[in-house]
């Protein structure tokens, strides 16, 4: 099992900067600590460098509609920037009964007129990136039932790295992505030029990646899409057209 530091010295060697016997500097490794985390907080962007989808469940109070999402908060989570579900569970049913959530956007959201609602149950959610740490969860209407759980499907990014002694716990593949592209990364703090084979490597590297974390989907089509003046528009053949 790789540790950073020893991911930090391969990048390094690909760029020329050491070789192959030669020992990292106590600097050098501080800046390829630094900048590997600023590249995979760039990552923690990008859908398809995440190879996990994470269930976190909370407590839904009544009454209640908005829950802060972060570290330290009701959903205590780091910060989500992508959302795959929202759902509630209703805890009173044997065995519990988890219900999908819809969700809103921004606009739609937006256009809601009561957004002080009551109901038992909640039929729609809402998440917005508040700040820089912390989400917002907002259920809609407003649930008043005393036995629901509120349950969030986030993809979940590689962390960053604390200290260039942590062990690189990656699934496969990962540690080739980290090494080629911190490689690429570090080339301009020492004047280094990037070769064609180099700047390949990360890039083939990441895309290998990516491929097995595209996720299948459900094909879905909003009903009011298919409402049209001409009642022969409503059904259509996937095969044949309209």
């Amino acid at each position: 099992m790789a540790t950073f530091s020893a991911i930090a010295t391969q990048s390094l060697q690909l760029i020329g900067q050491y070789a192959a016997a030669e020992t990292l500097s106590g600097d050098d490794l501080a800046l390829a600590l630094t900048v590997a985390n600023q590249m995979i907080g760039q990552w923690a962007n990008e859908r398809l460098t995440m190879f996990t989808v994470t269930r976190t469940t909370w407590t839904i109070v009544s009454g209640t509609g908005s829950y802060r999402v972060g570290q330290s908060q009701p959903v205590d989570i780091v910060r989500p920037i992508f959302v795959d579900h929202i759902n509630f569970v209703d805890t009173s049913m044997d065995p519990d009964l988890e219900m999908p959530l819809r969700m809103l956007t921004d606009d739609a959201y937006a256009a809601l007129s009561l957004k002080d609602l009551n109901s038992t149950y909640p039929q729609y959610a809402y998440y917005n990136l508040t700040s820089y740490s912390v989400g917002t969860i907002t259920l809609w209407p407003i649930p008043t039932s005393s036995t629901l759980r509120g349950v969030i499907y986030n993809p979940t990014a590689i962390t960053s790295f604390s200290a260039a002694t942590d062990s690189v716990l990656v699934p496969p593949g990962y540690e080739a992505m980290l090494v080629s592209n911190l490689a690429v990364a570090l080339a301009p703090y020492y004047e280094k030029s990037v070769s064609e084979d180099l700047r390949r490597m990360a890039t083939e590297a990441k895309a290998t990646i990516k491929r097995p974390n595209a996720r299948l989907a459900d094909l879905s089509v909003d009903a009011g899409a298919l409402i049209q003046g001409n009642r022969r528009w409503n059904i259509i053949d996937f095969y044949t057209g309209p």
